[in-house]
């Protein structure tokens, strides 16, 4: 794996799973990315992808080149359904001597567990987040937060602009880094917060960048707490960003409407310099191979 980060998407589109044959190129299942580093591992969200993440770890496991009780640390952004609902399944909740850390986003001590508790519990779940086995640690998590994790990572915290709270998170170690930016209505470029986020990104090697919508799409679903790609190319150009990745597709478009769409991203990006991709499921990226030199910035 090299001694950067790999990052690996696991479920791309927003707001509902599609499970349809001409939309598996880019994917069906919801946000999920995990990043691993020296047998460590960090997970961000925990949609429709996170049962595809937890089987390779169970075959992984079943393998013996991987520990059952290796910590795996989940960040989840907000409560929305499209970035929980692979939870309840995810197996290594059902493991013996399974240790998992979950950080999410609650104003008080608790409160991230009681909302989860809410979801995965009855009458919406048979089986409550607290009989499973694996032993969970929880994290309340907020704006300005700092996470240290093993061998030399941390996560920072942003609060998102998106209905009923949410947060961002930066991962960083030695020298990469990645943004997952979902989800996030980023607004008019030059206000506070286009601004915080620019300097929340800045120099980042990899930007996850939240939008399901075009420019000319956008006003009929402005407030809805979404972006569109432009506005993710602009912010990555001024940021600095190693490289720009465009997720959260919306659940309708085809592999045919996204390959369009992301043709016409990476031209745009291609004449502001931006290095453009539309993330697709399934796909690993490994930092390490996007260093560059100069300005004082970090490897992207």
């Amino acid at each position: 794996m090299g001694d950067g980060l790999q990052i690996t998407f696991w479920g791309t589109r927003g707001s509902m799973a599609a499970p349809f044959s001409d939309r598996m190129s880019y994917g069906g299942n919801t946000s999920c990315m995990s990043a691993e580093w020296e047998e460590q591992m960090a997970v961000f969200d925990g949609g429709t992808g996170l049962m595809a993440l937890g089987k390779r770890l169970g075959e992984e496991a079943n393998l013996g080149t991987r520990r059952r009780d290796q910590p795996i640390h989940i960040f989840i952004g907000h409560l929305h359904l499209d970035h929980i609902v692979g939870i309840p399944l995810f197996p290594c909740l059902f493991w013996n001597g399974a240790r998992l850390h979950f950080y999410g986003p609650g104003e008080e001590k608790g409160a991230f567990r009681k909302k989860l508790r809410t979801m995965m519990g009855h009458p919406y779940w048979p089986v409550s987040i607290d009989q499973v086995p694996a032993r969970i640690t929880w994290h309340d998590t907020m704006d300005g937060d700092v996470w240290e994790l093993p061998r030399g990572a941390r996560v920072r915290v942003m609060k998102s602009s998106h209905p009923d709270g949410c947060v961002l998170f930066r991962l960083e170690r030695e020298g990469q880094s990645v943004v997952y930016g979902l989800d996030c209505e980023l607004g008019g470029s030059g206000t506070d917060f286009w601004n915080r986020y620019r300097e929340f990104a800045k120099n980042c090697s990899l930007l996850v960048f939240d939008s399901p919508y075009g420019e000319e799409e956008y006003p009929s679903y402005r407030g809805f707490g979404h972006s569109y790609w432009q506005q993710g190319i602009r912010m990555a150009g001024e940021c600095r960003a190693g490289r720009l990745v465009i997720s959260h597709h919306d659940w309708g478009r085809t592999d045919g409407e996204l390959r369009a769409m992301e043709q016409e991203a990476v031209s745009f990006g291609k004449s502001r310099n931006v290095d453009t991709v539309f993330a697709r499921e399934g796909a690993c990226l490994f930092l390490e191979s996007f260093k560059r030199d100069g300005d004082g910035g970090e490897a992207g």
